[in-house]
């Protein structure tokens, strides 16, 4: 590899490890001020629309559906959702909100990824299908998607029980 190529090289691996290192802040933050991961996050702002099963869950947010089920325990067990059996399916399990979950995500920061689309979409179409190509190559570059990875983006801090 050429001088211009490695420097071209370590300027993006640069890059993304500040993009890294802006999930891990803001996750950080996340968590010591309102006790949530921003998986956590994402899925109950999602379950905000209504009550929804865990498979259709899993496919609004672009997440495994057992990792949505490891989460959906965790927020059980804090007691911001709450799950039933379907009427018309017992095999299906329904995910809603418990009050006290929409009182805090009264208070929450938005996932990440709304702070991201808002600036995205201010962007010209231009800019955003070279940052999607570009974005594109990157994951197929790093192989991501052959390891499972799957789609991943404040003021009063509030504590939510354990």
């Amino acid at each position: 590899m050429d001088q211009v190529n490695n420097l071209r090289c370590k300027e993006l691996l640069v890059l993304l490890r500040k993009m890294t290192q802006a999930l891990y802040i803001h996750s950080k933050h996340l968590s010591k001020n309102f006790g949530l991961t921003g998986p956590q996050l994402i899925i109950l702002q999602e379950l905000l629309n209504g009550e929804i099963t865990v498979s259709e869950l899993a496919r609004r947010v672009s997440l495994s559906q057992g990792t949505v089920t490891d989460i959906i325990h965790r927020l059980e067990n804090k007691h911001l959702i709450i799950k039933r059996r379907s009427n018309q399916d017992k095999r299906r399990v329904m995910i809603t909100l418990s009050e006290e979950c929409r009182h805090i995500l009264d208070l929450a920061p938005p996932p990440l990824q709304e702070a991201f689309a808002d600036s995205f979409t201010r962007l010209e179409e231009w800019e955003q299908l070279m940052i999607l190509s570009s974005m594109n190559k990157i994951v197929k570059m790093m192989s991501v998607e052959k390891m499972g990875a799957s789609a991943v983006p404040v003021s009063n801090p509030v504590k939510i029980p354990s």
